[in-house]
């Protein structure tokens, strides 16, 4: 038996697709949390990598934190979130969770965008046909993921549509409206200034009349 070592293997060697999907999973959180102000530094050691690693995924924080925006603009997670939803629950526990599960994105998403909005430089107004060609491909994407989402929320729903007075398209409407547009500043929680998933579904499923 010979005295020498078996030589270490060396750990698979990353595509720069999964480098990047690992630097943006570890950036998220940090910019939720601390904003504007996190660091490459910060991100490289949440995802457990050298700083110089950071920037052969990335060309630089820009182009890091824009992809960070487009991840959490994008709806799969919850869709797939909503998706797994037990069809078997009550009517109240589905919507509960839907709630739950939404509002938890559309937290995320503001924190996100206020950090990268407050990290970014100022872009100067454009408005060529470039400019417009960029805007008008923003909006489109925000309607394709605003519409899978109410997709989803409608597939949660819709067994129990016969027992709704108003469409569970018109129900999926409502729940996106408010739970979106409180996202960024509702204070989700069991207090009494809060708002629960269970307070917002009872006002949905039965309004606020005796």
């Amino acid at each position: 038996m010979s005295g020498q070592e078996a030589p270490r293997q060396r750990a698979p060697r990353r595509s720069v697709e999964e480098r990047r999907a690992m630097v943006v999973a570890a950036a998220i959180p940090l910019l939720a949390e601390l904003g504007p102000s996190v660091t490459t530094l910060q991100i490289a050691r949440a995802a457990g990598i050298s700083e110089p690693t950071v920037f052969r995924a990335f060309t630089d924080k820009d182009e890091l934190l824009a992809a960070c925006l487009a991840h959490v603009s994008d709806p799969t997670r919850v869709i797939a979130e909503l998706a797994a939803v037990d069809p078997e629950l009550p009517l109240r526990e589905r919507l509960v969770a839907v709630i739950d599960a939404v509002s938890a994105q559309a937290a995320l998403t503001g924190a996100v965008v206020d950090a990268v909005r407050l990290a970014a430089p100022p872009r100067a107004r454009t408005t060529d046909a470039a400019g417009d060609g960029e805007r008008a491909r923003a909006t489109a994407g925000r309607d394709s993921a605003r519409a899978r989402l109410h997709a989803a929320v409608v597939a949660v729903l819709e067994s129990d549509a016969g027992a709704l007075r108003t469409p569970v398209g018109e129900v999926a409407t409502v729940v996106l409206t408010i739970v979106t547009a409180l996202g960024t500043g509702a204070k989700w929680s069991g207090d009494d200034d809060g708002l629960t998933a269970g307070a917002l579904a009872d006002l949905v499923l039965n309004g606020v009349a005796l």
